[in-house]
């Protein structure tokens, strides 16, 4: 069984796969994080444009979309801490782009991002869905699209709560050491 922060088991039925290591499970994206679409709400560009015209900017919120922020708008339609991850428009198949983010306050989300509330770690989480190989999830021609259910079924490896702590930590500092090697190029 896999167990969240809290201790409450997230995940009835997992495939288990005798390769993996002690505790780990491969399980879908929709065991561990709730999917939260109902709150998305699309506007148009040129509804958002009147609504925030005149207004002082210090009075108005986020809107994000399917790759980050991309305007503001004078409401908000969530309050929290929350993963996106691009339904539309994402780089799904760059191995090296970011697809899932996370918002944090008060902001708009339009329907170009599914917006998840993760039961595991939520740093875990998002690492997992920004190294995943999105081909066999995404459909289109012209402008590649995951789905809800697409996105609801996507594989993730799970190893137990402490493990992802100790994986978000070492990535972490990874990061760091890659950030100051950067700043002094």
């Amino acid at each position: 069984m896999i167990y969240n922060e809290y201790g409450n088991n997230i995940i009835e039925y997992i495939r288990h796969y005798t390769q993996l290591p002690n505790g780990w499970a491969v399980c879908r994206l929709d065991q561990v994080a709730d999917v939260l679409d109902n709150l998305r709400k699309p506007i148009n560009s040129n509804e958002r444009n009147l609504r925030i015209k005149g207004k002082q900017i210090d009075r108005l919120y986020p809107y994000y979309g399917a790759t980050g922020q991309v305007g503001l708008i004078d409401d908000y339609i969530v309050d929290g801490h929350y993963l996106l991850l691009g339904e539309d428009g994402a780089p799904f198949l760059d191995k090296n782009a970011i697809k899932a983010y996370s918002i944090s306050g008060k902001s708009w989300v339009n329907n170009h991002a599914h917006i998840l509330s993760p039961k595991i770690d939520f740093e875990f989480l998002q690492y997992s869905l920004n190294q995943i190989d999105y081909s066999e999830y995404v459909n289109g021609s012209t402008r590649l699209k995951l789905t809800q259910t697409d996105m609801r079924s996507i594989r993730l490896m799970l190893p137990p709560l402490s493990e992802q702590k100790l994986i978000k930590a070492k990535i972490q500092t990874l990061f760091s050491q890659l950030d100051m090697i950067m700043g002094s190029l």
